[in-house]
């Protein structure tokens, strides 16, 4: 008997070092028996979520691409929209609408989403997260019973599978004391804001038992996330830049290239001094070269608007470079050349460039668009700040290059109620257009998608003539895994970075 108690602590202590070293015993599946779940994920990311406020800004939208929370209507990767939460629902009214909901999904608490969870999340997210006000105004949620929900917009909305879907709508539960559940397939086990973040599976998620710890690592610099991901400390570097991507390439590794998605684009202050003057924002629209962009980032196309060509509401604008003509605008606007530099009234002609290293494509755009307006005669100073929405806000800029997933949704509205409705939460141009108001409106009211497409067009045609800002890059993103997640697939930008397949 002693012997045999002695085997069984030997064995005992050998499985425990073996399934130290590549393996975790993961919870017993509906089957009641062991899975084997692999180790850690560990992925490199320019940026980790700065806090777990749902409310706060961008914070949900990190939050899903991390895979703790999900909006209430999701998109696959066919590009169609679902729902873990909605089951039917039905415009009523002008203004209204009814939904049913499953009652199946769950917090990770073990709390069912019904539908006074979602009205209760709904609501906190509309009143205090300006962004959720974008595409139908202020939207109030009434649960009559726990499967029922109506719903009221300030504006008429055509798509309510499509507003649930905008990044803000998230799904949370407030437990008080600054506590919150989420019900994505992670929970979050340990935080370093904007840092790092450990998740670990939410065990009230289908298969969770399947999936494996995961590790975010910001990474300020791009050179230093190639290093980690060749020395195998990460298991996917999330994105990487185009110099870096042939690198990796060219050594053997795997490197996926997407369509973003996203917009590369510049907003125009127009309350600066410079470029409240149509004309000098008109010389520099044309007196960019943004092919040169494109070369150096070695992939992606010049803007045809606001969206990514993909969508069939993607602008028609075709974007010139005439140096000439825009030296010629400059001039008119009583700004000659006085050596290097244009000067009017004693003062040289000046601009601030700013962006932000989280997307460090955009600081490589700024570099070659420096050396563009120094050629029209621009003084140009340039940074690279943190926390680019509080400087957008504050007016501290002349030109700011952004990047944004203008139609994350699969609609146009969201984004261009966003940038360009009077007083849109992002109108950081502070741009005042009665003619885009109004069609901004008439996208609201109107019920046919072909016309939609088409009025979206029309918006994106105003834009490019009133110049709140410059259409620049419709770009292409690089993303580095390891053997292990050769078979992961990114889709829709970096909006489900972190997914349920993520194995």
């Amino acid at each position: 008997m002693k012997n045999k108690k002695l085997l069984y602590l030997l064995l005992s202590l050998l499985l425990i070092l073996t399934g130290c070293q590549k393996t975790q015993d993961a919870p017993t599946g509906d089957s009641g028996e062991m899975t084997e779940v692999s180790s850690d994920i560990v992925i490199g990311q320019t940026w980790v979520v700065k806090n777990t406020v749902p409310t706060d800004s961008s914070v949900p939208w990190a939050l899903t691409s991390h895979g703790v929370s999900e909006t209430v209507f999701m998109l696959n990767q066919e590009g169609q929209l679902y729902s873990r939460y909605i089951d039917t629902f039905e415009k009523t009214g002008d203004l209204t609408w009814k939904a049913t909901t499953k009652n199946e999904a769950k917090f990770s608490n073990g709390d069912v989403v019904d539908a006074n969870a979602i009205a209760d999340a709904m609501n906190a997210i509309q009143a205090n997260n300006p962004l959720s006000n974008s595409t139908a105004g202020v939207v109030t949620f009434v649960a009559t019973d726990d499967k029922t929900l109506e719903i009221t917009t300030e504006r008429e909305l055509q798509r309510l599978d499509s507003l649930l879907t905008e990044w803000s709508n998230i799904v949370f539960k407030d437990l008080g004391d600054g506590n919150f559940v989420y019900s994505g397939p992670y929970m979050i086990e340990s935080l370093q804001e904007g840092i790092e973040l450990n998740l670990i599976p939410n065990m009230e998620y289908p298969d969770a038992d399947q999936r494996p710890n995961i590790k975010i690592i910001a990474f300020k610099d791009t050179s230093a996330m190639k290093l980690a991901f060749e020395a195998g400390e990460i298991d996917m570097a999330f994105t990487v830049t185009p110099e870096i991507s042939q690198m990796l390439k060219d050594s053997g590794k795997i490197v996926k290239t997407i369509e973003a998605g996203y917009q590369y684009f510049g907003i125009l202050n127009l309350n600066s001094k410079v470029l409240k003057d149509q004309k000098v924002r008109e010389a520099i629209n044309l007196g960019i070269n943004r092919e040169e962009y494109v070369q150096a980032l070695k992939g992606g196309r010049v803007a045809t608007g606001f969206f990514a060509q993909y969508y069939d509401f993607a602008g028609d604008v075709q974007l010139k470079n005439d140096m000439e003509a825009a030296k010629a605008l400059l001039d008119e606007a009583g700004y000659p050349m006085d050596g290097d530099v244009r000067v009017k009234d004693g003062e040289a002609l000046s601009i601030k460039l700013v962006t932000y290293p989280s997307r460090p494509d955009l600081s490589v755009i700024m570099q070659i668009m420096a050396s563009q307006l120094k050629e029209l005669g621009f003084e140009v100073s340039t940074e690279v700040v943190d926390g680019i929405d509080n400087v957008a806000k504050e007016g501290g800029f002349d030109l700011i290059l952004y990047a944004q997933h203008t139609a994350p949704t699969g609609n146009p509205a969201f984004a261009l109620n966003q940038f360009f409705r009077t007083d849109g939460p992002k109108n950081f141009a502070s741009y005042s257009s009665s003619v885009t108001d109004d069609l901004l409106d008439r996208l609201g009211n109107e019920d046919d998608e072909s016309a939609r497409v088409d009025i979206s067009k029309e918006i994106q045609q105003v834009i490019s003539q009133d110049l709140p800002v410059l259409y620049l890059v419709d770009p292409q993103w690089h993303i580095a895994l390891s053997e292990r997640l050769s078979d992961y697939q990114p889709y829709n930008g970096d909006y489900y970075i972190v997914n349920s397949q993520l194995r």
